[in-house]
């Protein structure tokens, strides 16, 4: 299933180009009220890191810091708090009284900026805080990434990506997709398929439309989605019984090397395409209302939707094969 917080870690490290002094930083992560066994969590640029377990000092080290630095602390129930430390300013206190959106990074004016738009008084705070900090990486990549939840109003998220500089219009990707499909129908069960078009990692395209005769399973993934990755051997083993189906799976980010180091810790060999590049990709997310991993649309010969389903198939998969595929 898609997290906003993975989502987030990833998309940041392609997006987030500013870059300070280099500066070797002692960071540091404490914690108020959460008692002497905290049970918090911390990750550090997307990745786990070694804390204390016990008592108000969580964490300490010192990194060697050019541009803003991502952490994350999540408590025993998994929610999680987001902080940004910049060079010299990594002193970071994790608070549970208003835990999350009481972290404090004392100085940095990077977590400042990501509070303001993370946790705005309501949406007219957010444009505010977007527009006079518009150049701002995490400003674009908070929009980016959130706009959906805040349910803005079309001309308020018109309003923004217009005041974005037009170089840092690509930040707004989503966003832009986002506006030139509303209108648009989505793909729905009982309706037509939208073909697209898209490319594996060796280059060689693949149209949809060009499996018409065939019954066609779409499975809308992303390389950091657990349940994505739980479910290829059962999805491989399932499509095998049926030689009119032809599986595709479209990949929402592009984290290619990582994918093929998952797929060979996992032992996991997938015979169908996958694809991650492709023209009006995000329009195709867009218009199959992809808001989660995995998603599956199972497609007529003829291009009719025959089933849609979210989540890990399991007896789904099976039963909704058996039922749909002649």
């Amino acid at each position: 299933m898609k997290s906003y917080a993975l989502r987030l870690t990833l998309l940041l490290a392609v997006f987030l180009t500013t870059t300070l002094s280099a500066q070797t930083t002692k960071v540091t992560i404490r914690q108020e009220g959460f008692g002497n066994k905290h049970e918090l969590r911390v990750m550090i640029n997307n990745k786990f890191v070694e804390f204390n377990e016990k008592g108000a000092l969580v964490y300490e080290t010192k990194m060697n810091i050019d541009k803003p630095v991502y952490g994350m602390v999540l408590n025993k129930k998994s929610m999680y708090t987001g902080f940004w430390i910049e060079a010299g300013k990594g002193d970071v206190i994790i608070k549970k009284k208003g835990f999350p959106r009481s972290t404090e990074v004392k100085g940095s004016k990077s977590h400042q900026v990501y509070q303001s738009l993370k946790f705005p008084k309501d949406n007219k705070a957010f444009i505010q805080s977007f527009i006079e900090n518009k150049t701002n990486p995490i400003a674009l990549e908070v929009l980016n990434s959130t706009f959906k939840f805040k349910k803005f109003e079309q001309d308020e998220l018109q309003r923004m990506y217009n005041a974005t500089l037009p170089d840092d219009q690509f930040a707004l990707a989503s966003v832009k997709a986002y506006l030139n499909t509303l209108g648009l129908e989505k793909v729905i069960q009982g309706g037509e398929v939208v073909d697209f078009s898209g490319k594996e990692q060796n280059g060689t395209l693949y149209h949809t439309k060009d499996y018409r005769g065939k019954y066609v399973l779409i499975d809308f993934a992303a390389t950091g989605c657990g349940p994505c990755w739980e479910d290829y051997p059962n999805m491989i083993e399932e499509s095998k019984k049926y030689e009119n189906l032809q599986v595709v799976t479209y990949n929402e980010d592009s984290a290619i090397e990582t994918w093929n180091k998952i797929a060979k810790s996992r032992n996991i060999e997938i015979p169908w395409p996958v694809l991650w590049k492709g023209e009006n990709k995000l329009e195709v997310f867009e218009r199959y209302n992809v808001e989660g991993w995995p998603l599956h649309f199972l497609i007529s010969p003829e291009g009719k939707v025959l089933d849609t389903w979210f989540g890990s198939g399991g007896t789904k998969l099976a039963s909704t094969l058996k039922e749909h595929v002649k």
